[in-house]
């Protein structure tokens, strides 16, 4: 049955569906049809505010942690506040600035294993490793915290979800995510998109402000994999990474040259390796 004909099912009888050409279906019964058939899948709250961005394009993997913050959770109604109250809660004036990127699996479910993230003034450049890398950085951040992502689009899937609140309404502009203010555990974030200011990669960067690059990048992307990474892993196997990149002598070299990235003959460390292209960034 093709499309134009489906639409105009107007009742089943038995096990058949009736059609009438001159009726349509009422949207409600449309969607009650397909709630009975099972079509619908819930979603998770991070994913509300995303499906209109391009990350639905993304391999993803679903929200099951369910932990939760009891402070945030049932509470009774509060009386409306006015438009200019709620603007006023929804802005503030950032006190910390940083800049951070995710590393992330793209074998399966795309997962976050490392984050890096630098102050404006270079007083804190940190980075976390493993699974809850997401939480540990929210956890990390201070009051009235204002973070860049290049590709914020992709990076707020992994920190959305973990968010208590958002306050006012995304910034949305067409498939890109600009802006999201929110609070976690009562301290208040904005995050905004780099890309948005200037809408070139970041391995174009050095060319276009004329700066000083280090190492030529060698990253074995497709090595780095969730069952890699399972239980926060952090130790690499020279041997096979090489099988994952097209130049070994350069992959060998910056093992060397990165303090504390080998291990011994064989082995390096994926934190250290995956850290300082991070940073590079």
């Amino acid at each position: 049955m093709n499309i134009e004909k489906q639409m105009k099912i107007y009742t089943k009888r038995e096990d058949k569906y009736v059609v009438r050409y001159d009726r349509t279906t009422p949207l409600w019964d449309v969607m009650k049809t397909l709630w009975e058939c099972k079509y619908f899948e819930p979603i998770s709250y991070g994913e509300l505010f995303t499906y209109t961005t391009d990350l639905y394009k993304q391999n993803l993997a679903p929200f099951k942690d369910l932990t939760y913050a009891p402070k945030y959770c049932v509470q009774l109604k509060k009386k409306a506040e006015s438009k200019e109250v709620n603007k006023a809660k929804c802005k503030f004036i950032p006190e910390h600035v940083f800049f951070a990127d995710f590393e992330c699996s793209t074998d399966g479910f795309h997962k976050a294993f490392n984050i890096c993230y630098d102050s404006e003034d270079g007083s804190v450049s940190e980075s976390i490793w493993g699974q809850n890398c997401a939480t540990e950085f929210l956890e990390r951040l201070p009051d009235k915290s204002l973070i860049y992502f290049h590709n914020l689009s992709y990076d707020i899937n992994f920190i959305l979800r973990h968010m208590t609140e958002v306050k006012g309404t995304p910034i949305i502009k067409g498939s890109r995510t600009m802006q999201i203010t929110g609070l976690y555990k009562g301290r208040a974030i904005i995050i905004k998109d780099s890309y948005s200011v200037i809408n070139k990669k970041l391995k174009l960067f050095p060319a276009m402000f004329n700066l000083q690059t280090g190492p030529k990048e060698v990253f074995p992307y497709n090595y780095y994999s969730s069952v890699l990474l399972a239980n926060d892993n952090r130790t690499g196997v020279i041997s096979e990474a090489c099988k994952f990149i097209h130049d070994a002598d350069t992959f060998m070299k910056n093992i060397d040259s990165i303090k504390g990235c080998r291990i011994d003959e064989n082995h390096f460390d994926l934190e250290k390796y995956s850290t300082f292209y991070c940073k590079q960034d």
